[in-house]
């Protein structure tokens, strides 16, 4: 292979195919850009050993979360502070850190490559795909933003997630794309099997998914406000934006006749204790409405050592929920007491919140329940799925202040719309700058605010019961699965190998004693 062919395919595709990939998520949605994308990488893929596409793979997927993932430098430098080389060197660093999986992916997936097309290409690749995108999600706390089942949200394929979750979706998608090359390249058998895949899958995901509803009300539909008091990242912090922000919320509050109001993550910049009197006052005049308030501040542990990014219940109910998800390096920093230290004096934002228990009671308006989350929780299925089947309304307030004027808050919103499809209930959605939203238990938008605006969203949400297939029994049968295939693929590209070292050395002896007679 010539230098310049050798850096064509192990540098400039793989990473023009991993900007591409990037293009079918939130705000784009160029979902087809993806399905290519990762068709592309299959190709650079076949023949290949663990080495060369854990490379390609590697490359791929550096380009592909720096450009997915850039709206960290624009809350690092744009809105927190950091100098721009340390928010550079944050997002490079940790976009090859994320690269690792899809390598893995990649090199268990060139460890498998004697395996027949078919199974490699439609169950091989994409278990590997799925279990290295599990991972993600797990180790060190996990990330798991720009699965590649996102782009579901966008595609009928999405009525599968209340069955196998986004990791599911990954899957298909991936053994989609697998598809496709195999009518391309493979044999006739292979390129038949594919046909007929392409033309019954659809068919399939149109009549069957939507007509199962998994889930049904549980009572008449509650009217639920969201208020986005879109206080810049900018002035949130300033002491003098305190009162005023605290009295647009009030107002803001006490004019609505919703039966459920949300305050997004921390609205109002300050500790419970200190705007006590105008919480008491905001939760009598709620009580008297018979209306929740959802409450987003910190909250101070009495004793005083510690705090909390919390949701407190104002008027028609009691409670509060502690975020309990924290984001490594933001909100706490994971390791010894030197590197807080050390990252402090570099100039990076590190907090020092307490995590809540994993295990919360729910918040109740009558007899429905509201599962709630904070900012980054709902990035993980696991997070929302201890709540279920109890919750009938999901509640998810976040601060995308951090990530205003980048891809961050509509990647937010998309992955929010894929919890309330994989849980069927409804999400109630309060962002501080936007993006809030009325999202169904399908995981349809039905009404979204823009961003920075001061505005209220108010709509029906009808609180449902029941547990989907994922709900009772979560990611074990796609991992499982998945785990299961590669498992078997390695097994099988294993005794295959050995099947043909034995007829080499068959082949071998023969041609030797033919070289005697």
């Amino acid at each position: 292979m010539s230098a310049w062919r050798k850096a064509l395919l192990d540098w400039i595709v793989p990473a023009a195919l991993g900007g591409a990939a990037t293009l079918g998520f939130a705000p784009y949605n160029l979902y087809p850009l993806t399905l290519l994308a990762v068709l592309g990488l299959i190709a650079l893929w076949r023949g290949h050993g663990p080495g060369r596409c854990a490379w390609r793979g590697f490359v791929f997927a550096s380009v592909h979360f720096a450009t997915g993932v850039y709206w960290i430098y624009v809350a690092m430098h744009g809105h927190a502070g950091v100098p721009a080389v340390l928010a550079v060197l944050s997002v490079g660093g940790l976009s090859a850190y994320l690269a690792l999986y899809p390598a893995l992916a990649g090199a268990l997936a060139g460890l498998m490559r004697r395996l027949p097309l078919t199974l490699w290409a439609m169950l091989a690749v994409p278990a590997a795909w799925t279990i290295g995108e599990w991972l993600r999600g797990w180790v060190f706390t996990g990330f798991d933003w720009l699965a590649l089942g996102y782009i579901g949200t966008e595609i009928p394929v999405n009525g599968l997630a209340p069955i196998i979750g986004v990791h599911g979706l990954s899957f298909l998608i991936m053994a989609a794309a697998g598809t496709v090359y195999m009518l391309y390249v493979g044999r006739l058998p292979a390129r038949l099997v594919a046909l007929v895949l392409i033309l019954v899958t659809p068919v399939l995901l149109w009549c069957l998914p939507p007509a199962v509803h998994w889930t049904h009300p549980a009572g008449p539909a509650m009217k639920a406000t969201v208020i986005q008091g879109n206080t810049p990242q900018s002035e949130k912090w300033d002491p003098a934006t305190l009162a005023p922000t605290m009295a647009a919320y009030e107002r803001m509050t006490e004019t609505s006749d919703a039966d459920l109001v949300v305050w997004p993550e921390v609205a109002i910049p300050a500790f419970a204790q200190r705007v006590a009197t105008p919480l008491r006052r905001i939760s009598r005049q709620a009580a008297a409405r018979d209306q929740l308030v959802l409450a987003g501040l910190l909250r101070l542990d009495p004793d005083g050592q510690r705090y909390y990014n919390s949701l407190l219940a104002l008027g028609a109910g009691r409670g509060e929920y502690h975020k309990r998800h924290l984001v490594p390096f933001g909100e706490y920093v994971p390791g010894p007491e030197w590197l807080g230290s050390l990252l402090s004096g570099m100039g990076a934002p590190v907090g020092g919140l307490a995590v809540g228990e994993r295990v919360q009671p729910l918040f109740y308006k009558g007899d429905i329940a509201l599962g709630a989350s904070i900012c980054f929780e709902d990035v993980f299925s696991r997070n929302i799925l201890t709540q279920m089947p109890r919750a009938n309304i999901l509640v998810n307030v976040t601060n995308d202040a951090w990530f205003a004027g980048s891809n961050g808050p509509p990647q937010h919103l998309q992955i929010a719309r894929m919890r309330a499809a994989e849980m069927g209930r409804p999400m109630v959605r309060a962002a501080n700058t936007g993006i809030s939203a009325n999202i169904g238990f399908t995981g349809r938008v039905f009404a979204r605010t823009d961003e920075d605006v001061r505005t209220r969203l108010t709509g029906r949400v009808v609180p449902r019961e029941g547990m989907t297939p994922f709900v009772r029994y979560g990611e074990t049968p796609v991992v499982a699965g998945s785990g299961t295939i590669v498992l078997l693929g390695l097994l099988g590209a294993a005794v295959g190998g050995l099947r043909r070292r034995g007829q080499n050395r068959v082949a071998d002896r023969r041609r030797a004693l033919a070289g005697r007679v």
